[in-house]
């Protein structure tokens, strides 16, 4: 029995241990990890957005061949508190509200992927680096 409660406490010590060593980056870190270009492809939707080293970026969706049309975003994205602001500055939509701040939690950040979703939203976005 004192063996059994040994293992779990040094597991649970190890583990506390692990969790502590994998302090998220700051807010600047991960602002220079999302520098580049990404790419989502979502059900009828494909879209490339670029993202400059000052946050700025420019997206591009295109529907599916039975919906061409080509949309052209461009904002700034800027990581505050862990959280990710977008914030729209133009869009060739014509109905699109402009400007437009959304504000996103993510979910993973690798140097091939990021995940995240809308702060009042269960569902997850990927974006999937493109190789340069």
């Amino acid at each position: 029995m004192r063996a059994f409660i040994f293992v779990g406490l040094f597991s649970l010590l190890g583990g506390l241990s692990s969790f502590a060593a994998d302090t998220p980056p700051n807010d600047a870190a991960i602002q220079q990890r999302i520098v580049g270009t990404w790419l989502m492809n979502w059900m009828v939707l494909r879209s490339t957005t670029t993202i400059a080293t000052n946050g700025d970026y420019v997206r591009y969706d295109v529907g599916n061949s039975a919906h061409s049309r080509t949309n052209r975003f461009e904002g700034t994205i800027e990581i505050k508190d862990g959280l990710m602001i977008n914030t729209l500055k133009k869009s060739s939509v014509t109905n699109q509200p402009v400007p437009l701040v959304s504000t996103n939690v993510i979910i993973q950040l690798t140097d091939h992927e990021l995940e995240f979703r809308a702060k009042n939203e269960s569902r997850p976005i990927l974006w999937e680096r493109v190789k340069q």
